[in-house]
């Protein structure tokens, strides 16, 4: 008894003793890990610090190396490392700026990045051409920005071809036997920027639509898609999709090259979109025969009349599907654009379309800016040798171009609504994109003072806007 009591103590006693000694030697790893990583970030390399916290495209939280062909930068979240002397680059995520979080003091060695591929509507602050000139660098949906994202939801040519639409008896078929209206909507956000409830709710008066969100809500869907927010992404949805003629596709905020699924989606299924959003949207379509842009009708009522002639002649509806024929793709700027960029596939759904293995649009702008903050080192360096052979490189600005989207308009009227929130919303965030420029103006050190600066903004204003009503007077 007395040999296996003992036995069991010198078990017990070499285990703790294993597990403490992997315990040190995992901590020992890590603290050197740590260490090399701190000492070769205080070497020559460019630090590309992600300032918001929404994005970051590496699993170490720390500081990773990333290769750019010819030149090497470090990329972290640490906001430890804002004080570092390497630290050059500042990358932003447009949606989770925060005017009383910047990373201030700015100093003149900090390029602002900005990475924005989402709606307007997430971050009105970005439309004002006095605050997006804060930016050295933007990837954004727009074409003009130094690393245009603008064909992110277009995975590949092959995206929407391989997918050949439903044969066209079919769907007349289907509009007898199961009562189909030849549109489809499928909403669950309300109260956008885009007003689009409002055009569809106006359409429907002049033609048969069958709404399956929340939005406009008049027909239910199949047991197996009750939620449609759940079931946008199923193989079930995409099939029910495609079963349509038409699919309203109408995004929820209007800007040049914003596109997004609610356009791509339906290409791919075959099913033809009735397009609301940004009016360039043909030049990145497959031909110039393959969607409905609701710009082009004087009205709802116009645009009914013409899409009742598509669904009764099948000769003329099949035109807008011949882009999913062989060679039926003609656009060139989508064929080039596409066979061009250095990022693959965002969505992992989709990554198969990825066969050359790109990296991501999020890593590829890392390295844009990595690429441009050496380019720009360099040249300093050439200037600091020779000022009277190289001029000092001034530091690259983005505008309006870049990002600017209007103000939120009826598409109906064509005109503002005063009454809207989102009026609102537009002209109170260049109220605080005043601040901000103020603020970094005279070199200020707390990004909280951004509400002083706001508050006494505002109070101008309406001191301003009760003079002109005394004068009125």
């Amino acid at each position: 008894m007395k040999r296996v009591v003992s036995r069991l103590i010198f078990e017990i006693f070499f285990y703790v003793k294993m597990r403490s000694l992997i315990f040190f030697f995992i901590s020992v790893f890590t603290i050197l890990s740590f260490v090399a990583v701190e000492h070769f970030a205080k070497g020559d390399l460019p630090i590309l610090l992600w300032w918001t916290q929404q994005i970051y495209p590496h699993p170490s939280d720390n500081i990773t190396l990333i290769r750019c062909g010819n030149v090497k930068c470090y990329s972290t979240k640490s906001r430890g490392y804002l004080d570092n002397k390497n630290t050059k680059g500042i990358m932003f995520y447009g949606t989770g700026i925060d005017p009383l979080d910047l990373p201030l003091p700015r100093t003149q060695d900090h390029e602002w990045c900005l990475f924005h591929e989402e709606s307007p509507l997430n971050n009105y602050l970005l439309s004002h051409e006095h605050f997006i000139q804060l930016f050295n660098h933007t990837a954004t949906f727009k074409r003009e920005s130094d690393y245009p994202i603008t064909t992110q939801d277009i995975f590949a040519l092959e995206y929407l071809t391989e997918r050949q639409a439903i044969d066209i008896k079919v769907k007349n078929e289907k509009r007898k036997s199961e009562g189909f209206a030849s549109l489809m909507y499928t909403q669950s956000h309300d109260d956008v920027p885009s007003f689009r409830d409002s055009y569809v709710k106006e359409l429907m008066k002049y033609i048969d639509v069958d709404s399956y969100g929340t939005c406009l809500h008049n027909k239910d869907l199949p047991e197996n898609l009750t939620n449609p927010e759940e079931s946008f992404q199923k193989d079930q949805f995409l099939d029910f999709i495609a079963e349509y003629k038409f699919h309203l596709s109408f995004e929820n905020a209007v800007c040049d090259d914003y596109m997004t699924e609610k356009l791509m989606r339906p290409l791919h299924l075959g099913s033809v979109p009735i397009y609301y959003g940004s009016s360039k949207a043909k030049d990145w379509m497959p031909n110039n025969h393959s969607i409905i842009m609701v710009n082009d009708f004087n009205s709802p009522k116009e645009l009914a009349e013409f899409i009742k002639y598509l669904d009764e002649n099948d000769e003329e509806y099949l035109k807008y599907l011949d882009f999913k024929n062989p060679n039926g793709i003609t656009n060139t700027l989508l064929k080039e654009t596409l066979q061009n960029r250095d990022w693959g596939s965002h969505d992992h759904k989709y990554y198969f379309y990825n066969i050359e293995d790109k990296v991501d649009y999020y890593q590829g702008f890392e390295c844009h800016v990595c690429r441009e903050i050496h380019k720009r080192t360099n040249a300093l360096k050439e200037h600091e040798k020779d000022p009277s052979r190289f001029p000092k490189p001034p530091p690259k600005m983005a505008d309006n171009s870049h990002l600017g989207c209007p103000k939120p308009f009826s598409p109906l009227s064509g005109h503002e609504i005063p009454s809207s929130h989102w009026s609102f919303t537009y002209e109170d965030t260049k109220t605080v994109a005043d601040a901000v420029v103020e603020m970094l103006r005279r070199g200020e050190e707390d990004p909280s003072l951004t509400y002083m600066y706001y508050t006494q903004l505002k109070k101008k204003q309406k001191q301003k806007q009760n003079s002109q009503n005394t004068g009125e007077l």
